[in-house]
């Protein structure tokens, strides 16, 4: 477990300061993507997590 979660810690670390090299080099495409993708990637994993969880429901209940 504790092999897991070191290997997991260090794949973070790798994606954070890649991301953090991307952002330093790209300026205005870094703030597209903090403030204008990031919002739009959150948002779509909601909807498709709660399409996920309805879906099934609907169909228990005949409601499609």
């Amino acid at each position: 477990m504790f092999t897991l979660i070191k290997s997991v810690s260090r794949f973070e670390n790798h994606i954070d300061a890649s991301i953090e090299k991307f952002i330093f080099h790209h300026k205005f495409l870094g703030f597209l993507m903090i403030f204008i993708g990031m919002p739009l990637v959150t948002l779509a994993a909601v909807c498709v997590c709660t399409t996920i969880i309805t879906l099934p429901i609907a169909f228990l209940l005949g409601w499609i």
